[in-house]
């Protein structure tokens, strides 16, 4: 009977993952549509492309606070029942498919990347995924490359919890694997096309850095101009008494 309780969680979560923080906080803050703005993409990097760093971090933690909290929430529920793990990933996976494929936006919708975070940061690997957060940032910050960054990031996450569940074997341990690994080749799928443009050189970029920099700037690090002395105008001798000879001569003229 509890099993059939998962399913109820599959569908509440789905729905919970149907909230989309980037058409929110466009239309609230911008009064603007992001999926008319750069690649239409309703997600952390478009909203870091079109309106900056600040947009993309309250994006990506209503994102990632949406999946991770609710997932917990479900794994709490179910572990007196022995299957807390399979219900944080039955929800999780759930989130992500209401993310990127939201049925109140007509299946239009992110790349689950957001939500694939808050899942590993709230899972028993958090560690793993906190370390991989802060090394794909400092990537992204040289390479510029966000679809990259996912997918080492995600990867790497999920990697990590497939060998722990491989160690541990809680109940019905081989379905969360099954569960990890669909999330890991959805999030590839999804990708798709960035992998299509790389390939092609035409791939498009983030300009992480130079926002980075421009907050740095803004926040006071840039050096004040210097207010350099005006330069004195040099009049030599010889300068000066052609222009007083021709000074005279315009008088001169001026009286005939």
């Amino acid at each position: 009977m509890i099993y059939y309780w998962l399913i109820l969680v599959f569908f509440v979560s789905y729905f919970i993952g149907n909230i989309s923080f980037a058409r929110i906080f466009s239309r609230k803050l911008k009064n603007e549509d992001i999926t008319k703005k750069g690649s239409g993409n309703p997600g952390t990097m478009n909203m870091l492309r079109v309106y900056g760093i600040g947009y993309a971090l309250i994006t990506l933690l209503g994102d990632s606070l949406k999946a991770g909290i609710t997932a917990f929430v479900c794994g709490w529920i179910f572990e007196p029942y022995g299957i807390a793990q399979l219900a944080f990933l039955v929800s999780g996976t759930a989130i992500v498919l209401g993310h990127n494929f939201p049925v109140i936006y007509k299946f239009k919708g992110g790349k689950g990347v957001a939500s694939l975070l808050g899942i590993f940061m709230f899972s028993p690997v958090w560690y793993v995924g906190l370390i991989m957060f802060i090394v794909c940032t400092i990537f992204l910050y040289f390479v510029d490359y966000a679809f990259m960054a996912s997918m080492i990031f995600v990867f790497s996450s999920g990697v990590a919890w497939i060998i722990m569940l491989a160690f541990i074997q809680p109940l019905w341990w081989w379905i969360c694997v099954i569960l990890i690994v669909f999330n890991l080749l959805l999030c590839v799928f999804m990708h798709r096309s960035n992998f299509v443009r790389f390939f092609k050189g035409i791939e498009n970029r983030t300009n992480f850095k130079e926002k980075i920099n421009k907050v740095f700037k803004k926040n006071g690090h840039e050096k004040p101009a210097e207010n350099k002395p005006e330069k004195e105008i040099v009049v030599t001798e010889a300068e000066q008494k052609v222009a007083e000879e021709e000074l005279k001569k315009s008088k001169e003229n001026q009286d005939e």
